[in-house]
């Protein structure tokens, strides 16, 4: 037997599946918990680069698509990628959080489905159980800095989408032989400064100081994104500031 344990978010505790819930109701569960998020690329712009940002754009290498703009056959040698992310769109305060042991048998490499490491699609599911459900401001919370601190030039791309997820899961957490431990207290909500917002964004959940993972299995991004070019000096009164900010569409193909 093998076990791992899973998060399923919802907007209210009747959304969550009762004591001994299908994996499938699990999955249709957290269809409804996580909607939406944004698309995260952050890059260092090389040194040598003197250019703007609306330079970039016009030329058609900062584009909708998020491609790093200094790759060599753009003109360049690359830039280093400083994040890469799906950011999920969570309000804590209208969020509650089931947490679930999933029990079976693992299955051989050969037959196992690869949708992003996670543990359920690593094991025939034969049991599950709920060990908690909660509204999740009522979970402890920690904080994050999200942005680069490192002194330098940065572009940002953001684009926004739609997203279905799996329910949530440790993605350095393997599965084990005996049922996993569990206290609540080991739940926390991560928050951080989105660029120069004022107030702080929710980025996440974490368990026992591991970050869960929500896998995507289905996104429909909008057709435009955003370009914001900043600079970082710790030595400076406002540590970030923003040189520009462009929003960009996909070119139209010529007929």
């Amino acid at each position: 037997m093998a076990y791992t344990i899973v998060f399923v978010l919802a907007s209210e505790e009747q959304g969550l599946p009762g004591d001994t819930p299908e994996w499938s109701e699990l999955q249709t569960a957290q269809r409804q918990g996580i909607r939406s998020g944004v698309a995260l690329r952050i890059f260092k712009v090389p040194s040598a680069w003197q250019g703007e940002l609306e330079d970039l754009v016009g030329g058609g290498r900062a584009d909708a698509h998020g491609a790093d703009p200094f790759l060599q056959g753009q003109g360049g040698g690359g830039s280093d990628r400083i994040c890469d992310a799906v950011v999920p769109h969570l309000e804590p305060r209208s969020l509650w959080l089931g947490v679930y042991e999933l029990g079976g048998t693992p299955l051989p490499s050969q037959e196992v489905t690869p949708i992003s490491g996670h543990p359920a699609t690593r094991m025939e599911v034969t049991s599950s159980r709920c060990l908690d459900r909660f509204p999740l401001r009522d979970a402890e919370n920690e904080t994050c800095w999200f942005y680069p601190t490192d002194n330098g030039t940065y572009l940002c791309w953001e684009n926004q989408r739609r997203l279905e997820t799996l329910p949530g899961f440790l993605p350095d957490h393997p599965l084990q032989d005996d049922p996993p431990a569990y206290a609540r207290g080991d739940v926390h909500v991560l928050w951080s400064l989105m660029a120069d917002d004022q107030a702080l964004t929710c980025v996440g959940l974490t368990f026992a100081g591991r970050r869960i993972e929500w896998t995507t299995l289905a996104a429909a991004p909008e057709p435009f994104a955003t370009w914001t070019s900043f600079e970082v000096d710790t030595m400076a009164d406002e540590t970030y500031r923003e040189s520009s900010s462009i929003t960009v569409f996909p070119q139209r193909q010529e007929g």
